[in-house]
């Protein structure tokens, strides 16, 4: 039967258009082939073989669909962060050893497939870390409420308190993924020439002369005394996006990763896949509170739990024998669960002081960064000629009951 022919749920096309089926995909894979075989004989694999493995490795992860149009592809960088989190804690609950081994090995292994699925896929975004990060949050939380739980010595306030942190922590995680603060998406390399200057697509009326006007606005470095997003480069402040067609407004930047300009733009957080700028810096910073209280209140939750806890100062209860960690499945799993937790907290922890100390002086991760290049960092965290700095107090009233658009006379 021929390609064009109705598909089963479990058949589809490959990338040659021949019809196959997902039992399949361990056959009559030549790069593969060839790369164990130049492994073998020690000699050096060319770029393009491992390109082409990946594409057909992409091409055959597939599970059965059900709308009558074969079976669906499932990205790697999905696939790959979902599988290998799950397994991971699993194994771990097999001892003490394999635990350390196992979470030791996942970020290594994590980070290790990222560098070379960017490498090889040539990807300019990819949901990778978002995959992997909601997939361990999703797996921390099924894990408490289906071994920890059970054990029945957690309160029910304690109990509630965790689901509402929970709920709340997704509800400010949505809301910071719906408004990016977008200005103006990027213009495809089609609609536009290679020199910035011949604008082939008219955006707001800007016309040739319109747009040498907004060039000619660009400051010389030496004028730039003040801390700025936008970079510079050839001596200038550079105020005209190339790749929007847009004048960038002061304290935003263009976001190669969304192809879009952001207002206020602080910085690209690869767990969410989303750009944080003005209109969702202040849930973002919502969502690591909350996940933050989360992961230590349930790590603290379930050690006093899996283990024998005693009371300290009449009300803190510390976990005090630990050693039937690995008695049953249930146990082990809860211990794990609340290891890798802890991790991801401290990780956290470390993201959510940077962001902090940033806000208290009202500047945003791009300004930081900025700042680094052109020698404007005193004291490791402090900025210095931060024209937008009004003050602690001053710099957390306007985070929070604003959206930080208010740029002065900043050209």
């Amino acid at each position: 039967m021929s390609a064009t022919d109705g598909l089963c749920c479990c058949e589809y096309e490959n990338l040659d258009g021949e019809r196959t089926h997902i039992l399949a995909c361990c056959c009559d894979c030549d790069a593969l082939d060839q790369i164990v075989d130049r492994c073998f004989k020690c000699e050096k694999i060319p770029d393009g073989m491992v390109q082409r493995f990946f594409n057909t490795l992409n091409d055959r992860c597939r599970f059965p669909g059900i709308c009558g149009k074969g079976a669906v592809r499932m990205n790697l960088d999905i696939v790959v962060p979902c599988c290998f989190v799950v397994a991971s804690v699993y194994i771990s609950t097999y001892g003490p050893y394999t635990t350390f081994f196992m979470l030791t090995l996942m970020p290594v292994f994590m980070l290790s497939f990222y560098y070379i699925w960017r490498k090889n896929t040539q990807m300019t975004r990819t949901q990778f870390f978002y995959s992997w990060g909601l997939t361990s949050v999703v797996l921390m939380f099924l894990v408490f409420h289906i071994y920890t739980i059970c054990f029945r010595k957690t309160l029910l306030w304690e109990h509630i308190l965790l689901f509402t942190a929970f709920s709340l922590m997704i509800f400010f995680f949505i809301k910071t993924k719906k408004s990016p603060s977008i200005l103006r998406h990027g213009i495809k390399d089609a609609a536009r020439g290679k020199n910035s200057k011949h604008v082939t697509v008219n955006l707001e009326n800007n016309t040739h002369d319109r747009v040498d006007e907004i060039l000619s606005q660009e400051i010389a470095e030496k004028d730039v005394t003040w801390v700025d997003s936008r970079p510079i480069k050839d001596g200038k402040l550079k105020i005209w996006c190339e790749n929007c067609h847009f004048k960038k407004p002061a304290r935003s930047g263009h976001c190669n990763i969304c192809n879009a300009c952001i207002s206020v733009r602080d910085h690209h957080c690869v767990w969410i896949d989303c750009c944080i700028g003005s209109h969702n810096h202040r849930s973002f910073i919502i969502t690591m509170a909350l996940f933050l209280f989360c992961g230590f209140y349930g790590f603290h939750l379930t050690m006093t739990t899996v283990c024998t806890p005693e009371m300290y100062l009449g009300w803190f209860l510390f976990p005090s024998d630990c050693r039937f960690l690995y008695i049953d499945f249930q146990t082990a799993v809860s211990f794990v669960a609340a290891c890798y937790t802890l991790m991801a907290s401290m990780l956290m922890l470390c993201n959510f002081i940077y962001q902090i100390v940033l806000i208290s002086q009202n500047t945003t991760s791009q300004e930081f960064h900025q700042a680094s290049r052109r020698g404007l960092r005193t004291k490791c965290f402090t900025v210095k000629n931060n024209i937008h700095n009004n003050g602690f107090m001053k710099n957390w009233i306007a985070f929070i009951f604003t959206r930080r658009e208010d740029t002065g006379n900043i050209p």
